[in-house]
């Protein structure tokens, strides 16, 4: 068998997963009767967003997601928070502010920054996650829900509750 880098293993793993997740988006929309009237011409858009974040987006990012979580583990929150800041910018870069894997690169970012004792940074950055999770999905949206609870938590520590 040949010498296979872990690197173009999880890269490959991470294409796949993208690609399943635009199927499934695909199939939304041809299903949707509420589509626009071309749902084909919406369909080939979203195809080729997967398609421009797949190549845009660096191999280096799973290994920046998997060094903060080790660092997280650690205890190192500080390096954590550092190492989780530069893969929140690289997925803005590649993927744009309003993609779910940037939203979730931000809970866990704004997490880690309660856990490391900063929780008016925590609140801050889960209050803006709020915002753009309320604007993204909707009000309804269990992650939006999830995000403006996050808020209350960290906004009650930050003020010594």
């Amino acid at each position: 068998m040949p010498d296979v880098s872990w690197k173009w293993v999880i890269t490959g793993t991470v294409a796949a997963v993208a690609a399943a997740v635009a199927a499934a988006r695909v199939k939304r929309v041809l299903g949707n009767p509420f589509a626009p009237a071309d749902p084909f011409a919406q369909a080939e858009k979203e195809l080729d967003t997967r398609d421009r974040a797949l190549r845009e987006e660096h191999p280096d990012t799973a290994a920046l997601r998997h060094r903060a979580h080790y660092l997280s583990e650690i205890g190192d929150l500080a390096g954590a928070v550092e190492i989780s800041e530069q893969l929140l910018a690289e997925r803005v870069r590649a993927l744009g502010e309003d993609h779910p894997q940037v939203l979730t690169t931000r809970h866990n970012l704004a997490n880690l920054r309660g856990r490391s004792g900063d929780a008016a940074g925590a609140a801050e950055a889960f209050e803006r996650l709020a915002l753009d999770m309320q604007r993204v999905h909707g009000a309804d949206y269990i992650y939006t829900s999830q995000a403006r609870r996050a808020a209350a938590r960290w906004r009650q520590e930050a003020d010594g509750g």
